[in-house]
């Protein structure tokens, strides 16, 4: 219920609480129409089929208690005399059972072996890692659950070394049959089916590129799949270590260099922000030989120099000059930047008061400007046209309507064109203030910048880098960014969620599978709740009603954040309490 005086309206008030029914394990879903990116890279994804054993699971119980009951309950079959059980050392967690009477004594393994390795030291460091923890987690994990002390630290080396092996080759195998799914895409889209559409982008480990690692990806524009990454490195921490003993041995850091160049993870030179342009670079050049494609355009944000890196490499001589596609979310993150730029830069047109620019507004005029390109993607008059009535539209009083630009028709937007359609203009009134004079020629030089020609060419087609951040996202979910991480581990978090993002979570199952890992039917049971989660997560998401309530979500806050400006006025800024 809300609190009595409260400005902030419930955004969801005609739901109701009791829970709804979703199904349980002895339904099935029998829906197949499917509307969101994430349902239909599921539907579409290609066979992982991985042998679950149905005669295989994981308990915790207390050895002592468990196994001293038995002893006073059972005999030995040959020399029927009493059984004792006893536990060896373990072997990080892994352990034998002792099992010991007049006959002898007999070992048995706690879980099974993959060559003379316990299966479930490989496991946990697996699943930790997709917890996005290492070593000293497990064994703090290890330890307080009186398990054993954890893993010794060549135990977790070794086993990370598996999960590296296991897991660039489930990618590899991913990867290809994505390239091979966007090329159908793609002829079927009516284009050359070499000749492909790319986003790319790049994400860093640590914020303020000043960071040690940066991942890249390109995903394709009809798959919205994965078809190439590249991680770049500036540590090595073998090198790292030989750093203070270069200038005093020379000549035994040389020899030492020669035999570490061919494993040395150090692959870029540079500045941070330098690695996405190389690593984009690098990836259009690999293209033809690595693929047998060509990317024929490139959807980036002009955040970076990456686009005029692929022009100076050319990676396809004169046969192919790749061709530029702004993305339509970066281009209408602009317009809410340039306005609070000018609000800052402009005293006075901000603040409480009828016609200022608020951060309400902003937040308004850069969402109708992403939306006025969004909806005519094959038309830039179509959008240059939208765009302005936004402008005019914000202007308008009841003396000077200015809608001239606004779509007509009783099903517009505009509520003046709709009363025009339906003879009402008469009853018509302006229930929201206009910008006042002042606010709407500050802020006119940024309409005409961000509708230039040659800007919205290349919004045609209304293109985003969405997929890029998803997958950023998930990424340094799998290494925070808060712990540190050597190369191997990035690499291994950039292959995962590579994984999980083209064909979901039922991958992980096979990557298990490769590592030697046995798959049970709780493990199966998860992940398939997992995939079947993500969908119905992404369909609620990408509903009309769900994308409306979260615009008026943001601009409630906004609204509220202007108040609480106006009313607490400047808190905090450099010298405030001198």
């Amino acid at each position: 219920m809300d609190k009595k005086g409260s400005r902030i309206k419930r955004v969801h008030a005609e739901r109701h609480t009791k829970r709804q029914f979703k199904g349980n394990r002895y339904t099935v879903e029998q829906d197949t129409s499917f509307t969101s990116t994430s349902a239909e890279k599921l539907q579409n994804r290609r066979d992982m089929d991985v042998a679950i054993s149905k005669e295989f699971g994981y308990c915790i119980l207390n050895f002592f208690s468990v196994f001293s009951a038995i002893a006073s309950s059972v005999i030995c079959k040959i020399c029927k005399k009493n059984i004792k059980f006893y536990q060896t050392a373990n072997r990080s967690l892994g352990f034998k059972i002792v099992m010991q009477c007049k006959c002898g004594e007999q070992l048995i393994n706690s879980c099974p072996l993959i060559d003379k390795a316990f299966e479930i030291n490989r496991r946990i460091v697996f699943i930790m890692r997709l917890l996005g923890i290492g070593r000293e987690e497990i064994n703090l994990f290890c330890g307080l659950m009186d398990f054993s002390q954890g893993l010794a630290l060549k135990t977790y080396y070794a086993c990370l070394e598996n999960i590296h092996l296991a897991v660039s080759s489930i990618y590899d195998s991913i990867i290809k049959s994505a390239v091979e799914e966007e090329k159908t895409k793609n002829a079927e889209a009516g284009n050359p089916e070499n000749n492909l559409t790319v986003s790319g982008d790049g994400t860093w480990k640590k914020r303020g590129f000043s960071s040690l690692f940066g991942v890249t990806t390109l995903i394709g524009k009809y798959s919205k799949k994965m078809l190439d990454t590249v991680v770049k490195s500036s540590f090595c921490q073998a090198c790292n270590m030989w750093k203070n003993k270069k200038n005093d041995a020379i000549h035994e850091f040389d020899e030492w260099y020669k035999s570490h160049e061919e494993n040395c993870t150090i692959n870029h030179i540079g500045s941070a922000g330098k690695m996405e342009i190389d690593a984009v670079t690098e990836m259009f050049l690999r293209s033809t030989e690595k693929h047998g494609v060509k990317y024929a355009t490139y959807i980036g944000d002009g955040d970076s120099k990456t686009f005029k890196g692929i022009l100076d490499a050319n990676p396809y001589g004169e046969e192919l000059i790749v061709r530029k596609k702004e993305c339509v979310g970066h281009v209408e993150k602009r317009m809410g930047t340039r306005l609070r730029n000018v609000k800052k830069a402009n005293k006075g047109i901000g603040g409480k008061g009828a016609g200022k620019l608020t951060d309400k507004v902003i937040g308004e005029l850069t969402k109708y400007y992403g939306l006025a390109i969004r909806r005519h993607p094959h038309s830039v008059a179509e959008m240059k046209k939208a765009i302005w009535a936004t402008y005019y539209h914000k202007s308008s009083t009841d003396e000077k309507p200015q809608h001239m630009y606004c779509p007509s028709g009783s099903d517009s937007w505009c509520k003046w064109r709709k009363a025009e359609a339906n003879n009402t203009l008469q009853n018509f009134s302006h229930d929201q203030a206009s910008l006042n004079d002042t606010v709407l020629k500050v802020i006119k030089p940024i309409y005409e910048t961000l509708s230039s020609d040659d800007l919205l060419e290349r919004c045609l087609g209304a293109a985003t880098q969405n997929s890029n951040e998803s997958l950023n996202s998930l990424i340094w979910t799998f290494a925070p960014k808060h712990i540190h991480s050597g190369p191997k581990t990035v690499e291994i978090a950039n292959f995962l969620a590579v994984i999980i993002f083209n064909e979901g979570f039922l991958s992980i199952l096979k990557t298990l599978s490769v590592m030697g890992v046995t798959v049970g039917q709780q493990a199966q049971i998860y992940a398939n709740s997992r995939d079947e989660s993500r969908i119905d997560r992404s369909e609620k998401r990408s509903t009309d009603a769900a994308k409306k309530a979260r615009i008026t979500t943001r601009e409630e806050k906004s609204a509220e954040q202007d108040f609480f400006e106006h009313e607490e006025g400047l808190l905090y800024g450099p010298e405030l309490a001198d």
